[in-house]
């Protein structure tokens, strides 16, 4: 078996090796030290060193804070077919052919499903071919689109029984509309602590402090979105009403 296919979890999923390659492949593009990217990023050069050799998966800030110090979309880390050559650094050019070809064949030994054909992979995605990130503390992103978006991430967020994003709050670029599937989540903003369940919603600025909670003891879902600065930026201007008004002096 190769190398891409060890890196490969059963259903075509990445493992946190695999993550920590790409890591690795962005950082060396941008010519970047280990401890350069770790200061970016407010990680020891220790972690990072774990993450890229897949011995440790990223929290949520840490891979929020990974993407903007490699100026990349946060699911560039995630599922089986996001690659260099998509996000325009031309470092590995055989790769597409190489893990198309892995997944196909890890699909053939664990009786998992083939990459769906590219007309389904335009514009929808069917569940069972979903590019997820598992990240630290039990918390899963399943994508949402079919290929990589630079101005919006649409995902669904899996969090295990009691898992956070987070022991602390954190803050990333942005704006995140979440709205909860299955199960109950407890989402931290700035002070608030704002309780949602099934078919409850959120929208905030992700510049402010927060961090999201399962208090539960099953599996909790929510489908969210979180918009860059620029198109966010953009819809709030466009919107009477939308646009914090300066405190009063």
């Amino acid at each position: 078996m190769s190398t891409e296919e060890m890196n490969l979890e059963a259903g075509g999923r990445w493992s946190p090796t695999r993550i920590g390659e790409l890591v690795a492949q962005y950082r060396h593009a941008r010519n970047l030290k280990v401890s350069q990217l770790a200061r970016e990023v407010g990680v020891t050069p220790s972690l990072i060193s774990q993450i890229e050799r897949g011995n440790s998966r990223p929290s949520v800030p840490t891979l929020f804070a990974l993407a903007e110090a490699l100026d990349v979309s946060v699911d560039v880390f995630a599922g089986r077919d996001v690659l260099a050559s998509e996000s325009g650094l031309a470092t590995r050019p055989a790769d597409t052919a190489g893990v198309t070809a892995a997944v196909a064949s890890v699909a053939r030994m664990t009786g998992a499903s083939a990459p769906p054909p590219e007309d389904e992979q335009r514009y929808f995605v069917r569940n069972k071919d979903r590019r997820s990130i598992a990240i630290a503390g039990g918390v899963t992103w399943e994508m949402l689109t079919p290929s990589r978006r630079g101005d919006v991430e649409f995902l669904e967020l899996v969090y295990q029984p009691h898992a956070e994003s987070n022991a602390v709050l954190y803050r990333h670029p942005g704006f995140e509309m979440v709205l909860v599937l299955v199960g109950r989540f407890e989402i931290y903003v700035g002070f608030d602590v704002y309780e949602l369940s099934e078919g409850d919603s959120i929208a905030f600025p992700s510049s402010l402090p927060h961090r999201y909670v399962n208090p539960t003891d099953g599996e909790s879902h929510a489908v969210t979105v979180i918009v860059r600065d620029t198109v966010a930026a953009a819809s709030m201007q466009s919107a009477p009403g939308l646009v914090e008004q300066p405190a009063a002096l």
